[in-house]
């Protein structure tokens, strides 16, 4: 996470919906620190003040064997090596092998998107790298199903704060 987090980034941290952390904001349970400041868009936290006390709750609730959502990091390389696929799909002539390498440098993130959580996001770039888990279908064969997933780019950008 960043320097600060609002409701939202302490609910991405422990795998909660926002709207659990918001009552329990409100109703002052779970020990939730009080914010360190106030703004128009709502409550925040210095990482400081918060992380320790997710972690301690993580840990009451049973919560610390979770998966970590996906990084920004990782949200990015995805949706970008699946527009670069898509992008050489709709070229004419198309390049079978520049089609297979694109093909496999998405492949390659499989492991790290199957380690996210089963957030929201997690769950979309899951489903954004599904028509490439078959490393023995060729890239050409891919062209409906990977241009069918685009949306879901913008699906991983909607749900993601610090896009």
């Amino acid at each position: 996470m960043g320097d600060f987090y609002g409701i939202a980034e302490i609910a991405d941290a422990m795998g909660l919906s926002r709207q659990l952390v918001a009552v329990w904001r409100k109703r002052r349970s779970h020990g939730i620190p009080e914010p360190d400041a106030e703004l128009a868009s709502g409550p925040i936290w210095r990482r400081e003040t918060v992380e320790p006390w997710i972690e301690r709750t993580r840990g009451r609730l049973g919560l610390a064997g979770t998966r970590e959502s996906a990084s920004r990091s990782l949200r990015l390389r995805t949706c970008r090596r699946v527009l670069r696929l898509a992008a050489l799909m709709l070229e004419e002539p198309q390049r079978p092998r520049v089609l297979n390498e694109a093909a496999d440098q998405l492949r390659d993130l499989i492991h790290e998107v199957d380690q996210a959580a089963d957030d929201v996001v997690g769950a979309l770039l899951r489903e954004l790298i599904e028509p490439v888990r078959d490393p023995d279908v060729p890239a050409e064969l891919l062209r409906v199903p990977v241009i069918e997933s685009l949306p879901l780019v913008t699906a991983v950008a909607r749900n993601s704060p610090d896009w």
